[in-house]
């Protein structure tokens, strides 16, 4: 009696069709990590979500309406600052939140009413930020 093995071998084909799929997977990755944020106003995210909806987005503005949570990690035991703030730009506002480490030896950029800032972030219909310049 004869011994088969179901399994066949993959065609170069198919190989080549799975490399292409593992190299557009690893280009769309770093496009989307190197590539700078689109800048824009916060009038336009509330305007068109669809376009910008879990996109990275460059907003600039002024602070307003700031306070933050900090606690120290569960499993971590690491000391962490979640900023939540407002952004007004002039054309609108959006609420945005900010985690960062915090504590000794951590230089987390730390925020204020007021602070005339570039943020970076993920729009959900907020803003998770990235990351903050202040100006």
């Amino acid at each position: 009696m004869q011994n088969h093995d179901s399994r066949k071998e993959p065609t170069m084909t198919e190989m080549m069709m799975k490399l292409a799929g593992v190299l557009m997977l690893t280009f769309v990755l770093f496009v989307s990590t190197a590539w700078p944020a689109e800048p824009v106003t916060i009038n336009s995210l509330f305007t068109y979500p669809e376009v910008y909806r879990m996109k990275v987005v460059q907003v600039e503005g002024t602070v307003r309406n700031y306070h933050m949570n900090h606690f120290i990690g569960h499993n971590t035991k690491l000391e962490k600052c979640i900023q939540h703030f407002m952004v007004d730009d002039g054309t609108g506002t959006i609420q945005a939140s900010y985690a960062t480490l915090c504590g000794s030896g951590v230089n987390p950029v730390m925020l204020q009413d007021g602070d005339r800032i570039t943020i970076e972030g993920h729009y959900l219909g907020t803003l998770d930020v990235r990351s903050v310049r202040k100006h």
